[in-house]
């Protein structure tokens, strides 16, 4: 009997040793099982993580071999060792296993990586390569005989086409999924294709391949789910196969109930004569029972245009705002490829990004990686270029493109405009000319304060020069004051380009640290925004040490602080940012692009941390009674006034 039992399973996302286990307890109740096929991302999605102790239950065969910095070739190397049962199958191409012949293309679509020319990507790499396809591809058309199983990382683009209503997986569109993918199940006319990429199990009804000349034959769709799927959608799928080369030729040209047309041909069909015409030398059949025909090169989505998709960039790069530019007016027609070939004019595109807005529509703009900062520089001169016949502008990822509102302009219902109606005055600790401390509100700890400007300024950098030099000298007087505790200072700035209330209004948040704690507070700042996925750029004092001094005994301190907005607004242009202190003076800052998510609470969680209290990261959680407010703002008020500025 050639029958296999075989399992497969979606992506395992590092837990790999829970999934062996639970693979093992099926094993015991509905095996014995032969062999157990791995289609996603191995590794995890968190850095530091792996895989744990493994070794399979059965024989054991994978894609997916991506996931931080576990997914490595050296790492691939570890999973597969000989006592281990587990067994990568490569990056791309057809082997056999279990007298099954399998399809494989390990990794996902992405424009920058795919026509980079690279050569074979490696074990590790969450993205194929051209040279990976061509492959499969040269391997798919050799083969003589039927492909049993096909695994890929990502749908196949299209496959929802021709599915009933009824029967339409929740949320998904027909034109969802990846043109590769699609070419290399229309290549390969697999009996069953098991992909993975989606939070989600769904089987689709049969389809039919075209007869190419040895009787019809159908292909079985099935996505898996992660093992850690967050709907708790199926993750695991059981069959039992014969090998096609152990079949009866009539038994391998049944065509299953329910079976679909072609998905990949659906708008193709109206075309007169394809149905029926085929490439010299695809006319080649059998010379044997049970050999398959040689496969057409040329199946992919025939006639079917384009459609817009979100492109969702790579997991493997960081991103860069000093190498990113932002292109307006990009057409909607235009593919990943088309984006990655015009503005490779410029140099080197390792990533893109486009969104979508809130009803789901695809944004005209686009943000484009360079591999240098010199590159995206040089992309500026593409401005006001015509890209697929629209002309599009270019600017700097640090360059919002938003409309400011008036600088300065009190706003009514704002909570840190002194003259709104809705500022608590009762938190405030001292009033100058351009700027005032105020309490904060939930207050870490009772040497948690706010830094403001007087009038209604968005931020740091967009502040006159006045008000920049007062909120320095406030930062400066901050500075000794806490030293006079034994302490430190650290604090942080979060600008948003809020749409309501007239906008943001600059806060810095400012706060007392113990010295040992202060030491470690770059180190801390980094981590959190390394785990969040973004780097800080480090900003010296302006004048190193002496910048206190300078503004405090007012002896160059309007030059020096004149300096330090400069460079400040150099790293951030106009754009959303972040931006710690130090208690030296030290910035670290990162511009916030278009469509990135900064975690809305970090520099609060990173302050808390330094204060000791971690629990107080949430500050609605620190809200005391308005008689403990004004006992604490008085206890501050005492405490500073020998440092205030306006004393």
């Amino acid at each position: 009997d050639m029958t296999q039992k075989v399992i497969f399973s979606g992506s395992p996302h590092g837990n790999l040793s829970s999934l062996l286990s639970k693979v093992d307890g099926i094993n015991k109740k509905s095996g014995p099982f032969s062999l157990l096929f791995l289609c996603g991302q191995i590794f995890a999605k968190d850095k530091g993580a792996g895989v744990g102790s493994t070794k399979a239950p059965l024989p054991t065969y994978f894609i997916g071999s991506h996931g931080s910095e576990s997914g490595t070739p050296e790492s691939v190397n570890a999973l597969t060792l000989a006592d281990s049962n587990i067994h990568y199958l490569g990056r791309a191409g057809v082997r056999e296993v279990g007298g099954l012949k399998v399809a494989f293309l390990d990794g996902t679509y992405n424009a920058a990586v795919y026509h980079a020319g690279s050569g074979a990507s490696q074990p590790g790499s969450p993205y194929y390569t051209e040279h990976d396809v061509q492959t499969l591809r040269g391997q798919l058309r050799a083969l003589e005989g039927e492909v049993d199983i096909l695994l890929t990382c990502e749908w196949p683009k299209g496959v929802l086409q021709g599915v009933p209503d009824g029967l339409m997986p929740q949320g998904q569109s027909t034109s969802y999924g990846s043109e590769i993918a699609a070419e290399m199940a229309q290549l390969a006319k697999p009996r069953y294709h098991f992909a993975t990429g989606q939070d989600l199990f769904f089987a689709r009804l049969p389809y039919a391949n075209r007869d190419l000349g040895a009787g019809p034959r159908a292909t079985r769709f099935i996505a898996l789910a992660p093992a850690d799927s967050q709907g708790k959608q199926k993750s695991l799928h059981a069959l039992s196969l014969v090998p096609a080369s152990a079949m009866d030729p009539e038994a391998l040209s049944s065509i299953p109930d329910g079976c679909t047309p072609n998905p990949y041909e659906f708008k193709a069909t109206k075309r007169e004569a394809q149905a029926e015409a085929l490439p010299e030398g695809d006319s080649w059949r059998w010379s044997k029972v049970n050999k398959r025909q040689r496969r057409d090169g040329g199946a992919g989505v025939p006639g079917q245009p384009e459609l817009p998709a979100i492109i969702t960039g790579r997991t493997d790069i960081t991103r860069d705002p000093y190498s990113t530019i932002t292109a307006r007016n990009v057409p909607f027609k235009a593919s990943e490829a088309d984006i990655v070939h015009f503005f490779g004019q410029a140099g080197k595109v390792v990533d893109v990004i486009r969104t979508a807005n809130r009803e789901g529509k695809l944004n005209t703009w686009v943000s484009i990686q360079y591999a240098t900062p010199e590159e995206a520089e040089k992309a500026l001169q593409l401005h006001n270029t015509e890209l697929m016949g629209r002309t599009i502008t270019v600017d700097p990822a640090t360059a919002s493109g938003r409309k400011q509102a008036p600088l300065g302009v009190p706003v009514e219902g704002c909570w840190f405009c002194l003259g709104s109606s809705s500022v608590d005055i009762s938190l405030v600790a001292s009033v100058g000319n351009e700027a005032y401390v105020t309490l904060d509100k939930g207050a870490i700890s009772d040497h948690h304060v706010l830094l403001v400007p007087v009038d209604h300024f968005p931020s740091s950098v967009s502040l006159s020069p006045p008000c920049f030099t007062e909120m320095e000298r406030y930062l400066s007087a901050l500075r000794t004051c806490y030293a006079s505790l034994g302490m430190e200072l650290v604090g942080f700035e979060r600008h948003l380009a809020l749409k309501k209330s007239g906008g943001n209004h600059c806060h810095v948040n400012v706060i007392a640290v113990p010295i040992s704690a202060a030491k470690r507070a770059k180190q801390a700042f980094q981590q959190a925004t390394e785990a969040a996925g973004f780097n800080l750029k480090v900003l010296p004092p302006t004048s190193g040490t002496s910048m206190a001094g300078a503004l405090a005994a007012g002896a160059g301190g309007d030059a020096a602080a004149t300096s330090s907005q400069a460079a400040l607004r150099s790293a951030v242009g106009d754009s959303e940012y972040f931006c710690a202190i130090l208690g030296d003076g030290t910035r670290l800052v990162r511009p916030i692009m278009r469509g990135e998510r900064f975690p809305m609470n970090l520099g609060r969680e990173v302050l808390a941390d330094l204060a000791g209290t971690p629990e107080r990261s949430d500050w609605k959680a620190c809200s005391v009674s308005e008689e403990e407010e004004a006992a604490r703002t008085k206890r501050f008020r005492d405490l500073f006034k020998a440092y205030d500025i306006m004393q």
